[in-house]
């Protein structure tokens, strides 16, 4: 028998919220209002704590803002429709964060505040993503582009597709950036050649690529700081 059926009605989640507020649940009683019912062999609360250990990497709620709708309906009890809810919750709370966090960040003179940008959304991922952000003649951002996502280890890109979306949103230079899920941010063969191709595109547009920038596990790479044959400024 689900466990929520047994409780004392003061000491369901949703009582104790209204008599206590949402601040005094614990992260399992705040994803198990959520989610509202568990199995025949398991509670709510239980399934509640299945969830908050499926990677043992993020404290509490934070893997909310890192789990698919595929790893959700790893746990059981969790179907398609419940793991969309939660992956949805999930987005909203990373998009306020970033919101919140990236209010702060004036411009992007320095690669501090690249990274400041994207350390937490891209550090977690288990493939490969490539962004760009396009940024005006002061160096605040026009427009931050998802350009691909790959697989654990690649994704494809193409000079052509980030030169015309620099073009569209009429971008006075812009900076690379992706992540090594491995964790380690040194530069692959491949990360240094389509580095000079692209900054051999963008000379010949009078578009300065200002830094390629590799995001690792609490680590970077950043070529306009290692490579001082990098031309970008």
């Amino acid at each position: 028998m689900n466990q929520f059926k047994t409780m004392k009605s003061e000491e369901m989640p949703q009582e104790k919220c209204l008599r206590q507020g949402p601040e005094a649940l614990s992260d399992a009683e705040l994803l198990a209002i959520l989610i509202r019912t568990g199995t025949k062999e398991h509670s709510v609360l239980e399934v509640s704590e299945e969830i908050l250990k499926l990677n043992p990497q993020f404290d509490g709620l934070v893997g909310l803002m890192h789990f698919d709708i595929k790893t959700y309906q790893e746990v059981s009890g969790i179907g398609e429709i419940k793991a969309v809810q939660l992956s949805v919750i999930g987005e909203i709370a990373r998009r306020i964060w970033n919101r919140s966090r990236r209010q702060n960040i004036l411009d992007f003179r320095s690669v501090d505040a690249v990274i400041q940008y994207f350390k937490e959304d891209l550090r977690h991922l288990d493939h490969e993503v490539i962004r760009v952000l396009y940024l005006d003649n002061h160096l605040h951002l026009i427009q931050d582009a998802l350009i691909s996502s790959g697989t654990c280890n690649r994704t494809v890109i193409s000079t052509r597709d980030i030169m015309i979306r620099a073009l569209r949103c009429s971008a006075v230079s812009m900076i690379l950036c992706h992540n090594h899920p491995a964790g380690d941010p040194t530069p692959s063969e491949e990360d240094i050649f389509f580095t000079r191709q692209l900054e051999a595109a963008c000379k010949l547009m009078e578009l300065p690529l200002l830094d390629h920038v590799i995001i690792g596990d609490n680590c970077y790479y950043s070529f306009r700081e290692q490579d001082l044959n990098f031309s970008g400024k």
